[in-house]
């Protein structure tokens, strides 16, 4: 008895349980009946078992075949998705790989694994694009980006959707602002004082999240039209212009003339959120494998 027994064997075997007739199995097999008969006998031997009774008419399974039946069947489809993965990650090499990316947030809150993806698909190019988030899902949706990181509370309905982070919001203000000199700020500081915020038509579901925190703790903001660009924003924030409120993460970007302070919590506090969407029929290796790399770094933050 010996272990070393190939797929064609399993292949020849279950093609034989299929028809329960040399002729017939052969035929399907595209071969003669003597190298179908030579194979099941060492497949027989090899196993140490018999896997059929001959009869004048066909063959019957014994409890061994049909005990082996369907591990073999399993382990035929287990090789052939086996070799459809290798096949469609040789295909992967030398594609570009899609991502979009929410420009709301600073770009160190997004999961960066281009450097790891590289190592598993050297030959594969990731280009990245940042827009609003709801332009972000249009384009997944589309097929024009192969997955995106959107802000949490966007509509992403028809696409898969997992949330990565979330964090607080932050008050961006004047350096040379009075409250600049508080610890943290409260809502309360903040009634009369302009403040810039963004259009709801550039993402109604977190607009209508941040209104819905407002409405709960009374606060109706002073709003100012925020600009599209967050570097002009903190601009206009350094020139005096207003406040504004952010993810925290946007206090990596470094303007002179303007200060963070953290929010005292209301009913909780108010924040935001990262999620990472994609097409769920979108089988490529490559978004598999840069899934799997995201969630561990998201995991690890």
């Amino acid at each position: 008895m010996t272990d070393a027994i190939d797929l064609r064997q399993f292949r020849y075997f279950v093609t034989l349980c299929e028809t329960l007739n040399f002729g017939r199995a052969a035929e399907r097999l595209f071969i003669s009946q003597p190298p179908l008969s030579r194979q099941i006998r060492q497949l027989e031997e090899q196993l140490g078992v018999t896997l059929f009774l001959r009869t004048r008419t066909g063959v019957t399974l014994t409890a061994a075949g049909s005990a082996l039946l369907p591990l073999a069947r399993r382990t035929l489809g287990q090789a052939q998705q086996a070799i459809a993965a290798a096949r469609a990650a040789g295909d992967a090499q030398g594609q570009t790989f899609r991502v979009g990316y929410t420009t709301v947030f600073d770009r160190s809150a997004i999961p960066d694994v281009r450097a790891q993806l590289a190592l598993q698909y050297p030959d594969c190019q990731v280009s990245l694009k940042g827009k609003h988030s709801i332009s972000l899902v249009r384009e997944v949706k589309n097929g024009a980006l192969d997955v995106a990181f959107v802000g949490l509370h966007t509509d992403t309905r028809g696409l898969a959707c997992e949330t990565l982070v979330e964090q607080p919001m932050v008050a961006a203000l004047p350096a040379s602002h009075p409250l600049a000199r508080k610890r943290r700020l409260s809502f309360e500081d903040m009634r009369e004082q302009p403040l810039f915020r963004f259009e709801r038509r550039l993402n109604p579901g977190f607009h209508d999240h941040c209104q819905a925190y407002f409405d709960r703790i009374g606060f109706t903001p002073n709003s100012l039209p925020e600009p599209d660009d967050h570097h002009i924003l903190l601009g206009l924030i350094a020139e005096g212009q207003g406040m504004a409120l952010l993810p925290a993460s946007l206090q990596q970007v470094r303007r002179q003339g303007v200060v963070f302070r953290p929010l005292k919590p209301l009913h909780g506090p108010l924040t935001a959120g990262i999620a990472v969407v994609y097409a769920p029929d979108n089988a490529s290796p490559l978004l598999a494998t840069f899934l799997t790399l995201v969630r561990a770094r998201a995991a690890q933050s």
